[in-house]
């Protein structure tokens, strides 16, 4: 199989985090890896990761000089990618989140035989610091489907997704005006001018962090979540309702919540 994906992951002090999702990273030919250092204390072991990986990944290492946050460490990935590899394919993965074997091949097969669709995801498995199962994620397929449901939360949760490069010319990066949710905001701009797809397998899993954003700058990412939904309102029972549930979830703890979201989706 052709190999034209290169995998964005951002890393922040989670050098064990990182080797985890290198790991899990199969495919048959040796696959791109762009690591980008947010500033770090920490700092990857290069040359052990590449030592270690060096039969099956490629890995190069981008560091921020200073702590810049999630969204320009994102951007700063993908403009090294759009100006040094021209790969057609980006797919994404956070450090300490790991893909099943076969999640980049069944994404580029799906992609490959859909060349109208440019945005893919998959069901998530949310798991413990123990890979414990918490919850399942699962999300519409078809894409009518998917943008009426971004409208009441995202379809795609991030490390899950894999989207063409080509798709970056027409809505440009990660927008950075939207604290903690941009790829909420990243999403929609998908959605608004292509077709997307959500492969209804767990594909991905995902360690549910109490250090992450979502947990440590919830009211911001909420704040955010609901500027975005304002700023693509339509006129659909869609919007009013997801804008509900948003000013409803900044009422609520986060405790309940989560429990909420183990019982519902367990």
């Amino acid at each position: 199989m052709s190999n034209d994906i290169v995998v964005l992951i951002p890393h922040y002090n989670n050098p064990a985090g990182l080797e985890s999702s290198l790991n899990s990273i199969v495919f048959p030919t040796p696959i791109q890896i762009l690591v980008v250092d947010d500033g770090s204390h920490t700092k990857p072991d290069e040359d052990r990761l590449q030592q270690l990986y060096r039969n099956r990944l490629r890995i190069t290492f981008l560091y921020n000089k200073v702590n810049e946050g999630i969204e320009r460490t994102l951007n700063n990935g993908l403009k090294y990618i759009q100006e040094k590899m021209p790969y057609q394919y980006i797919a994404r993965l956070d450090c300490g989140d790991t893909c099943a074997p076969d999640r980049f091949i069944k994404q580029k097969q799906y992609l490959d035989a859909h060349p109208e669709v440019y945005l893919i995801g998959s069901w998530v498995e949310f798991v413990d610091g123990e890979g414990k199962k918490v919850y399942t994620y699962k999300a519409p397929s078809e894409h009518k489907d998917i943008v009426k449901n971004m409208y009441l939360k995202c379809s795609f949760i991030h490390p899950s997704v894999m989207f063409r490069a080509a798709a970056l010319n027409e809505i440009g990066p990660y927008p950075i005006n939207y604290k903690a949710a941009e790829d909420y905001a990243f999403f929609f701009r998908f959605i608004q001018r292509y077709k997307t797809y959500i492969i209804q397998e767990v594909l991905t899993y995902c360690e549910i962090n109490p250090g992450g954003i979502s947990h440590t700058k919830r009211n911001i990412q909420l704040k955010s979540k609901i500027r975005i939904l304002l700023d693509n309102r339509t006129p659909s029972l869609y919007f009013v309702a997801g804008l509900l549930r948003n000013l409803t979830l900044r009422a609520l703890p986060y405790s309940f919540v989560s429990k909420a979201k183990v019982i519902l989706l367990k």
